[in-house]
């Protein structure tokens, strides 16, 4: 039998995919978004039973 796959969102990011980030940035600047390192920016964890 195959192992169950389950797939849940992931509390870092909550299913976005990339993390808030909380540092102001300079005006002007621009913000480049990083992937969450949790789910590696795919927005949902998978677990095997």
């Amino acid at each position: 039998m195959a192992p169950k796959i389950k797939e849940r969102t992931c509390p870092a990011c909550s299913g976005t995919g990339f993390p808030l980030s909380i540092k102001a940035a300079s005006p002007g600047r621009k913000v480049y978004p990083v992937k969450c390192e949790a789910c590696e920016g795919k927005g949902k964890i998978t677990e095997t039973e």
